[in-house]
């Protein structure tokens, strides 16, 4: 889920430090960044307001800070980003999804209001990719690798919501099958299987594509719908 951002708590109401044992993650749409954006604006003001000279000096105000950070937060509540008055009393950073990136956050519950992985899901299906020979041929040559266009035998597998295609290929020369990704400058086998009772069939050959590491690591988390 490369570039897919969420909050994450990090002390108050809804993190480990407060009301439970975990921090909170919540997943957010990107089109909906540049309200989350006005509210870390509006928490990191008030958040610097403490550092003022006249803070807590007689005449002193800070209720436009607060004012702008209950608003930024209303928006985010209205658009389903926030969810309850307790996420008022937390402190945000904001974070990509990802196992590297969140894993200082550990333990959390990641709450997906926008069934964001869910959707994410239907859109790693791998299908059939339609490729001729010639292209085939163009392909590998262009990356120094020659092909005789009649003496072999490949299938493409492509994602097509994702930059995400391979290609199997039996050259006739070789005594293995070879796996190609397709997005690549250069021609690498990625990984071969003995020819032998190998089978084409599109399932052997989805279940054979490289799952990259963070492929549903988030399931061993609590994903929460609401």
């Amino acid at each position: 889920m490369l570039g897919q951002l969420c909050l994450v708590s990090t002390s108050g109401d809804m993190s480990s430090r407060g009301m439970g044992n975990h921090n909170t993650i919540y997943l957010f749409p990107y089109k909906y960044k540049k309200q989350v954006d006005d509210f870390f604006k509006a928490q990191c003001d008030w958040d610097l307001i403490i550092y003022d000279e006249k803070f807590g000096k007689k005449g002193f105000s800070s209720q436009k800070h607060y004012r702008k950070l209950s608003d930024t937060f209303h928006i985010l509540e209205n658009l389903n980003i926030f969810t309850c008055k307790y996420d008022f009393r937390t402190r945000w950073d904001m974070s990509f999804f990802s196992k590297d990136e969140l894993g200082q956050y550990e333990p959390y519950v990641v709450h997906d209001n926008f069934n964001i992985i869910k959707n994410y899901e239907k859109r790693k299906e791998f299908k059939i990719k339609k490729l001729s020979k010639k292209t085939v041929c163009n392909w590998f040559g262009n990356r120094g690798i020659d092909i005789n266009d009649s003496k072999f035998t490949y299938k493409a597998v492509g994602n097509p919501y994702e930059r995400e295609d391979w290609i199997f290929i039996d050259n006739k020369e070789d005594d293995e099958i070879e796996l190609y990704s397709l997005n690549t400058d250069i021609a690498e086998c990625y990984d071969g299987w003995d020819k032998k009772g190998f089978s084409w069939a599109k399932k052997n050959l989805i279940s054979l594509i490289p799952k990259e590491d963070n492929d549903k690591w988030y399931e061993k988390f609590r994903i929460v719908t609401t």
